[in-house]
């Protein structure tokens, strides 16, 4: 028997009729759509073609009909949807919408969509393929940097020591490291230094910098440090340009290889690296190459699926092997510094002027360079990182000159000599061994390096080593569900007699449904000292709440010293506001035993991180007390944070305290209506928000979240708008005594909508309104105006009830 078809139901409305007791035609169009979203600014995922994911911010607008509500963006936010603006049509108005500060989808793109989800906070952007091009996840254009305000700042972190050791009789001690800052319109002034108990005070360093927005490079003047990614960081006094890789995309920040291939049809191309998902996208029929991978890690073998629209599959295997010398196709990185080499501890060394370059030539090749020209000191650098099916290999060789050297070096009067370094990573996919690391190093006799000849020139001949050869390993190795593998090691020789030197470590960690184990062995050997130490680790949950207590025990043998056993339990407050240990160990063995016990407690306060802990034994006990945070200064005032870091948010809103704040745990506003929170992402998206739970009834926060990205070392304030008042609920009716209609919308003398009126005609509302209407229909004769008086605030009645009288306003 044929199943008989089903006929679609009808779509169902309400009658609004059936609230209608008065014989008035109010307007409740508005509620009659599951779809309907009230106007103000949404913190949304964006969804592009089922795809990629983007975090963005929707503001919407009332439109001409109330149930076609106006979703607009912004350039920026277009920008990082990857749309061929070029390939549009109407250019002309394409270019005109682009400055509009609405930009609705489908009146840019032709056949676009959006639609939005409000309840799962996320949007769907449908865009047609052949304006689709690279998809900016993440990306945040200069344009939306945010330069901050004019403000300055001291991050502390103090300590205060109580020790009480035998044979000892300085028993109080105290340090304070302080980073401080002044930003100055684009200009952010650093200096770092430390209080000791003594008294004395020591000056770190102190700089200027600022971005160089077209060359995606820093400036900075002063003391401050030279990079380390081709020769040795130097510390030096003088000015530097150096490229940071912080102000790129994702998607140009370390190396990934260009895939290549061809497409039949409009097909989906998939890129995996072992069992992970990196990358899908959709490609047009031809020759497509993709050059916005992320670099996801050192080395792992890409395979790459096309997948035809008909269903047909091909597959190949890109070789990925990288090393931190590499870079992407066309890429570049430069540091250029002119200065004087600074040594804290006496005579500054030689100046100096040095330059490195490095250039991605392809995906297998990148060559890269540097020069030092120094008083009476030069050094060379040449290079070249090759990635290969073997694994990607960096290789360079240093020359350097050096004249006039001092007698009392009891070297030459001048030397010449090489430095070679070799420097290897690969994942083997069969074994899934992963080298991470493998370098090698050898310098001649002759050869010095810019440490060494501002050590002889400033007659530091103690800190004079001159390495000959260096060699070191990093290796992991998981063994499916018996855990994981590693090894560390690193072997060190010196020319004129220095004391050479290795170490290494084998270890093994296992997770298990009760807690993990750890294993390690470490060998250390230097000429006037070896010894080698064992460690077997267990951690113990106890309970599966948050914060929950956790049970950790070690067990080590140190020769030389004996065995030792120590056992530790951990744990915090579900709200993570509060961090405590305790501790129990014994060292050595029969009567040469020694017993100790601790403990520590760590507090989260909203104005500061606040410790205190105690160490006791055999002859020793010591009390420790901790403090560390962020002053920050600026016109209005001052506020003090928790947090440390030099790029920051400084977040105002009136009335609002104790507001919690999304950045770090115990954050809030202060009684001054303002919070700080230091650490922020630069040249990213940070999303900034705030939780009114717990504030007074009288206090509302309209936008409760905003998303900025600070340039780097920025301070931005954020402008959260409060509403406060005394919540009122106003039994509103009309001069006959009858009630207001439910659902009619309540608007201020602005026309913008403040309140709905409520059943059995119950209006709430907050502080002072000024005018207030009421509107249920779109004739005259459907509006009336409320009249009621404010009463006195009673703290013991959250919210007053009050009578308001609706008055018809006159038609004109």
């Amino acid at each position: 028997m044929q199943a008989k078809a089903i006929a679609a139901p009808e779509p169902v409305e309400f009658n609004s009729q059936l609230l209608d007791a008065l014989g008035m035609d109010i307007d409740l169009t508005r509620f009659s759509r599951a779809d309907f979203v009230p106007p103000g600014i949404y913190q949304l995922d964006i969804i592009i073609n089922g795809q990629d994911k983007l975090s963005q911010q929707l503001e919407v607008r009332a439109g001409a009909d109330p149930q076609s509500p106006r979703f607009c963006f912004k350039s920026a936010q277009v920008e990082q949807w990857g749309l061929l603006i070029g390939k549009l049509p109407h250019q002309q108005a394409v270019n005109a919408l682009l400055q509009s500060d609405c930009i609705e989808v489908e009146a840019l793109v032709p056949e676009a969509r959006f639609t939005l989800d409000l309840p799962s906070l996320t949007g769907a952007l449908s865009l047609p393929q052949a304006y689709v091009g690279r998809v900016r996840r993440n990306y945040v254009g200069p344009d939306q940097w945010v330069q901050g305000i004019n403000a300055g700042f001291v991050g502390y972190n103090a300590n205060l020591y109580y020790s009480d050791q035998r044979g000892a009789s300085d028993k109080l001690s105290s340090n304070i490291n302080l980073n401080s800052g002044l930003n100055l319109g684009s200009w952010r002034l650093r200096h770092n230094g430390s209080f000791q108990s003594e008294g004395d005070y020591q000056a770190l360093n102190s700089y200027a910098q600022r971005d160089i927005t077209g060359q995606r490079a820093q400036l900075t003047l002063g003391e401050y440090f030279t990079p380390g990614d081709s020769f040795d960081s130097v510390p030096f006094t003088g000015v530097q340009l150096a490229s940071d890789d912080a102000m790129l995309p994702d998607f140009e920040r370390g190396f990934a290889p260009v895939v290549r291939g061809t497409a039949e049809t409009n097909a989906r191309v998939t890129i995996r690296q072992g069992t992970a998902l990196i990358y899908e996208t959709q490609v047009a029929p031809g020759a497509f190459a993709i050059d916005d991978l992320y670099a996801t890690s050192f080395a792992g073998d890409l395979d790459v699926t096309i997948t035809e629209a008909d269903g047909r599959e091909r597959s190949f295997t890109l070789p990925f092997s990288s090393v931190v010398q590499m870079l992407r196709t066309d890429a570049s990185r430069f540091s250029l510094t002119l200065g004087q080499y600074r040594n804290d501890a006496g005579v500054d060394g030689p100046n100096f002027l040095q330059g490195t370059y490095r250039h991605g030539l392809s995906n297998i090749l990148t060559l890269y360079g540097g020069a030092i020209a120094a008083q009476d000191y030069g050094a060379l650098l040449g290079g070249l990182a090759v990635g290969s099916d073997y694994g990607a290999l960096a290789l360079d060789l240093t020359g350097s000159w050096a004249r006039d050297l001092p007698p009392e070096s009891r070297l030459a009067k001048e030397l010449s000599g090489q430095s070679y370094r070799l420097t290897y990573s690969k994942q083997l996919d069969y074994t899934r061994t992963y080298v991470t690391l493998a370098a090698y190093r050898f310098s001649s006799e002759g050869y010095l390096d810019l440490n060494d000849v501002a050590a002889l020139q400033g007659d530091r001949l103690n800190l004079l080593q001159r390495e000959r050869n260096r060699f070191q390993l990093n290796i992991s190795q998981p063994v499916g569900e018996l855990g994981d593998l590693y090894f560390s090691g690193i072997a060190r020789n010196y020319w004129g007699g220095e004391a050479n030197n290795s170490s290494f470590q084998l270890g093994y960690n296992k997770g298990f449904s009760w807690g993990s184990l750890s294993l390690s062995a470490s060998h250390s050997l230097n000429e006037d000292d070896g010894g080698d130490q064992y460690v077997l680790s267990l951690s113990i949950p106890i309970g599966e709440a948050l914060g929950g207590p956790r049970l950790s025990s070690t067990l080590s043998y140190q020769e030389g010293q004996g065995d030792s056993a120590r056992a530790d339990l951990n744990g915090g407050a579900r709200d993570g506001l509060l961090y405590y240990g305790l501790y129990a160990s014994k060292n050595g063995g029969g009567a040469a035993s020694h017993y100790g016990y601790g403990g520590n407690l760590q507090y989260q306060g909203a104005a500061a991180q606040l410790g205190a802990s105690t160490s006791q034994g055999d002859g020793y006990s010591q009390y420790v007390a901790s403090a560390k945070g962020t002053l920050l200064v600026h016109k209005d005032g001052w506020v003090l944070g928790q947090t440390q870091g030099e790029t920051m948010a400084l977040v105002e809103a009136r009335g609002a305290q104790g507001a919690k704040i999304s950045h770090g745990i115990g954050s809030e506003v202060d009684g001054d209506g303002y919070a700080v929170l230091a650490g922020l992402n630069p040249y990213r998206n940070n999303i900034i928000s705030l939780d009114p739970g717990g504030l007074p009834v009288d206090v509302e926060i309209e936008g409760s979240a905003q998303m900025v990205a600070p340039r780097r070392g920025a301070i931005v304030k954020l402008d959260y708008e409060t509403h406060i008042g005394q919540p009122l609920l106003l039994q509103a009716q009309l001069p006959d005594r009858m009630t207001l209609p439910f659902g009619a919308d309540v608007v201020d003398s602005s026309g913008r909508s403040v309140a709905v009126v409520g059943q059995g005609g119950l209006i709430f509302v907050r502080g002072e309104q000024g005018p207030l209407h009421v509107q249920w229909g779109k004739e005259g004769s459907q509006r009336c105006r409320l009249d009621y008086r404010q009463p006195k605030p009673d703290p013991a009645i959250p919210y007053q009830q009050v009578t308001a009288l609706c008055q018809p306003e006159q038609t004109p």
